[in-house]
């Protein structure tokens, strides 16, 4: 390289102990289409992780983590990544009836991933939690956002503010002066410097039930 007749100048100052090379957040999908109705979105797993769960009247069943799941087939949503998605075999509890109910998230992924294994024990839940790597599955998607610092948190997409600039969407970047509505259903000014909206997965859907 000839730098001859070049003049060199020193750089600005760099903070290195503030290093940011800016910010990777992407704005998560939408949740709901103009019609109201949830959006289905693709989403291809990754090998499933073993945990237990320790926390609760389920504690000590199997549970499993799905991290990251990428978004597919799901157009501009294409490459998202939907991140810490946990998933366990204890069955679902309907709060209406007090009764568990006869399926599970588990059993729901392995459902909408098309495994036709009917696993009973935790090493037949494991055999067939691994065969759903690489697997893309559909599912609806949620919205949430929670600051680390403050606790302050918003969950679900129509707790969000309506985006001015976009009409029928919501605003995924909130700031001081904001708005959200919280569980009580009251509208709460945003405290914290700033939340971010990320997606969780919602529902995994059996494409196969009618």
């Amino acid at each position: 390289m000839d730098t001859a007749g070049t003049t060199l100048r020193e750089p600005d100052p760099m903070d290195w102990d503030n290093y940011n090379p800016g910010s990777r957040y992407k704005v998560p999908p939408q949740v709901k289409g103009p019609d109201g109705k949830a959006l289905t979105y693709y989403g291809q797993l990754p090998p499933p992780q073993k945990g237990v769960v320790t926390d609760g009247e389920d504690t000590g069943l199997r549970e499993y983590l799905l991290d990251p799941i990428k978004l597919v087939k799901s157009g501009p949503a294409d490459g998202y990544e939907i991140r810490y998605t946990r998933a366990s075999i204890a069955k679902f509890y309907n709060k209406r009836t007090g009764q568990r109910m006869n399926a599970s998230r588990v059993g729901n992924i392995l459902k909408a991933a098309g495994i036709q294994a009917k696993p009973q024990t935790t090493a037949e839940y494991d055999a067939a939690m691994a065969r759903t790597a690489g697997k893309v599955v559909p599912f609806t998607i949620e919205w949430y956002a929670k600051s680390k610092e403050t606790g302050e948190s918003v969950r679900g997409w129509d707790n969000f503010p309506d985006d001015p600039e976009f009409p029928g969407r919501k605003k995924a970047v909130l700031k001081t002066g904001d708005q959200y509505r919280d569980a009580d259903g009251v509208w709460q000014d945003v405290k914290s410097e700033i939340l971010f909206a990320n997606a969780q997965v919602r529902y995994f859907i059996d494409p196969n039930r009618k």
